[in-house]
């Protein structure tokens, strides 16, 4: 029987071998790490003994790979699913709003929910319709060069608008700012979620942490399979030979006996295996920093799960009930701050949108996840990588190939369907 190693437990790895394993195709998974997960994963909180992510994810009806996988490992009940889109947003005057879509037949539950969106004036949801309705006959050519930006300015998107919507929408999605994301990229995002149907455009958390949720099912599922998984073992060197890997080193085992190799870690810890000339990668990613700020209060006045706020240097607010989880994307700015200076940003902000008080809060725990993604902007289109490599029995995955979607856990699922797929083909037609 063919063998796979894989090498990285991220969602793409874990995705790869999940599809393997269930197809009775012997798979070894390692990771460098002591934890598995990537940046999907939970951890305790040493002071508060709570279980805390490293970065709160959000879901969507419209993942499709992801909740593929997901069922495949028996995890859905470990997901808070909404009936209908609903958003709550905070401004500076403490004011809540909302998009939440009525009981209404899609697609007039969301034409509803955009008419009821108090943030906006009636010219506003005016100009926000009909920008949602020309979506479909746009040309995706006419997007290429432009940035999020520059694509809503000519789509006659004001800056309310952008501030009120579609720039925490971007923010949120592509982690990078209107000014630099790719405008055709988050076309797609906005096919994906107004334009496939009620269910696509639904809020997905995970109920538990991360790992708890999803990562330690994916491990299980893996060893019910007799998939190996190895923790804490770094992966070195390839051998190639007649364009062939025939050996995998780590620092503290050889592997010789691998007919094929997923690769599913970042791009800057492949180059520290193999030159990426040698793969026929030609791409050269920038990255950006994810900020979560994890605030324990002595009492929390919030009451929903999650909010948005409208133009402010942080992004949303997790209601965790003991604790809030804050998230800062396209942070590489802010992250540069001290501690000290980060948690005085945030209080400065609850204050402003929320009642949440500086002598509420009773500890904090700043975690910065410095190249959380890369940015998906103009350069980036045409540049990613494909699954397959110069090297015949290796293959890509992770976020940053070659799947038409942005740095997300949706974009790392569906690198490793395709990279699984390529084995099992390569499998059938040897």
């Amino acid at each position: 029987m063919k063998r796979c190693l894989i090498v990285g437990s991220g969602i793409a790895g874990l995705t790869a071998a999940s599809i393997l394993s269930s197809k009775k195709i012997p798979v070894t998974l390692i990771e460098s790490s002591p934890k598995f997960g990537g940046r999907t994963f939970s951890f305790k909180e040493s002071q508060s003994g709570d279980i805390i992510d490293n970065g709160q994810h959000i879901l969507m009806g419209c993942y499709d790979e992801t909740l593929s996988f997901i069922k495949l490992i028996g995890a859905e009940n470990n997901l808070l699913y909404q009936k209908n889109l609903r958003i709550n947003f905070l401004s500076k005057r403490k004011e809540g709003y909302s998009i939440k879509a009525s009981s209404l037949f899609y697609p007039l539950n969301l034409l509803s929910a955009v008419c009821n969106y108090d943030a906006l004036n009636l010219i506003e949801k005016f100009k926000f319709i009909r920008f949602l309705l020309k979506l479909p006959f746009i040309s995706k050519k006419s997007l290429v060069n432009l940035s999020v930006r520059e694509w809503l300015e000519n789509g006659n998107q004001d800056e309310i608008l952008v501030k009120s919507f579609w720039g925490i929408l971007c923010v949120g999605a592509l982690n990078a700012s209107p000014d630099n994301a790719s405008a055709l990229i988050f076309y797609d995002i906005l096919l994906r979620i107004f334009f496939k149907g009620n269910f696509a455009s639904t809020i997905i958390l995970p109920k538990y942490g991360l790992s708890e949720s999803i990562i330690n099912p994916a491990i299980s599922f893996i060893k019910k399979y007799d998939g190996k998984i190895i923790s804490s073992e770094r992966v070195k060197k390839f051998t190639i030979d007649n364009e062939k890997i025939v050996q995998v080193k780590s620092d503290s085992n050889t592997y010789n006996d691998v007919d094929y190799v997923i690769s599913a870690i970042p791009l800057y810890a492949l180059e520290k295996i193999i030159p990426k000339e040698e793969l026929g990668i030609k791409t050269d990613l920038s990255y950006s920093t994810i900020l979560n700020i994890h605030i324990w209060l002595k009492e929390n006045p919030l009451k929903e799960k999650f909010y948005g706020l409208i133009d402010s240097q942080l992004h949303w607010i997790f209601n965790k009930g003991s604790h809030i989880n804050i998230v800062v994307s396209n942070a590489n700015d802010i992250s540069n701050k001290t501690d000290q200076g980060i948690i005085e940003l945030a209080i400065n902000e609850l204050e402003k949108f929320t009642y949440i008080k500086r002598e509420l809060m009773i500890n904090y725990r700043i975690i910065k996840e410095r190249r959380a993604t890369f940015i998906a902007d103009k350069n980036s289109l045409f540049d990613r990588p494909k699954s397959g490599t110069k090297i015949k029995n290796l293959f890509l995955a992770g976020d940053w190939t070659d799947t038409s979607l942005p740095s997300t856990i949706e974009g790392a699922a569906k690198s490793g369907r395709i990279a699984a797929e390529n084995v099992m083909n390569e499998i059938i037609n040897y």
